[in-house]
């Protein structure tokens, strides 16, 4: 009942806020002298205003713009750019909090075990940020899979007498995502006014890979010192086919050893949760005499240094 409670007081200083926000505020007009000149219906934007979709979407924008223009919101958004998700660093942050607020409340409601709650809540603050890494990981590794094909393209571009630029356009129009995507936003940067260098650069930070810094690195020195760049564009992308030979070759042989890893380190974790909401009572004395919790400690330090060993073992640089 107290976590009702809270909800229902956070929902309701959070439409308040709204409220006065609306208050003080001339949008609503400026919209509605805009759909007048643009000979739109009105009732036509009561109806759309009245649903539940601009409903909800107001709120979300009031919830956002709380975290609005705050330093780790500007990191989150730099890591979402990175893994491609379409979202600004604030909406993320408040579908998190949903999802760390209501999921276990429900949980509890429907299930009545207190235990599965705090699991729920536990995995409900963990996933989002795991989604983001996982997305961030497969995206670099589909980008560098497409980076050597990409140096080719505009490799035999160069050689056909096209421009930098216009070789770029061909691997925007040649290319799936993500290269494309990159590419093209590195060539609206270009247009907008900003250098060659520049744009590449900015490109290598949305990016964070090593190999497109390498091609970075090759593109701008070409452009300081000289030289042939089809040829530079090339010798990278024989190296790069050698360096992705090698770590897939690595990863084969690592494969066993981070499965093991993973397995050994989370099967305490998902048996001790199960006994918690199959049966409680029957884990309770660990929690309540002091042997017990000596006990937790002790495998906690082992399941960290384990996780740290293999961690070791199974991490080769390049």
């Amino acid at each position: 009942m107290q976590y009702l409670i809270i909800v229902f007081v956070f929902l309701a200083v959070v439409f308040a806020f709204n409220g006065l926000k609306r208050q003080f505020s001339h949008r609503d007009l400026y919209r509605e002298r805009l759909q007048s000149v643009l000979g739109q219906d009105d009732s036509e934007s009561v109806s759309n205003r009245a649903s539940l979709k601009d409903m909800f979407s107001s709120m979300m924008k009031s919830v956002s713009s709380l975290f609005a223009a705050r330093s780790f919101t500007a990191n989150l958004q730099s890591r979402l750019v990175t893994a491609g998700i379409p979202l600004k660093g604030e909406e993320y942050i408040t579908v998190s909090l949903g999802l760390i607020i209501i999921t276990p409340l429900l949980t509890y409601f429907i299930g009545k075990n207190f235990w599965l709650a705090v699991i729920v809540f536990i995995l409900a603050v963990i996933l989002p940020w795991t989604y983001i890494g996982i997305k961030k990981g497969k995206r670099l590794q589909t980008f560098e899979m497409q980076l050597a094909d990409c140096l080719v393209i505009m490799a035999n571009a160069l050689r056909g007498g096209f421009g930098f630029q216009q070789a770029m356009e061909t691997v925007v129009r040649e290319m799936p995502p993500p290269i494309s995507i990159e590419f093209d936003w590195c060539l609206r940067e270009m247009n907008l006014g900003f250098n060659q260098e520049e744009a590449l650069l900015h490109l290598g930070e949305r990016v964070n890979s090593e190999e497109m810094d390498m091609v970075i690195s090759g593109i701008i020195i070409q452009k300081q010192v000289g030289g042939n760049l089809a040829q530079i564009l090339d010798n990278i992308g024989d190296t790069m086919r050698d360096r992705a030979r090698i770590k897939k070759q690595v990863r084969t042989l690592t494969a066993q050893g981070k499965m093991s890893g993973l397995v050994i380190g989370l099967l305490p974790v998902v048996l001790l949760a199960a006994m918690l909401v199959i049966n409680p009572e029957h884990v309770y004395f660990l929690f309540q005499d002091p042997r017990g919790l000596a006990m937790l400690a002790a495998a906690l330090v082992m399941e960290i240094a384990g996780a740290f060993a293999i961690s070791r073992i199974i991490d080769i640089e390049f």
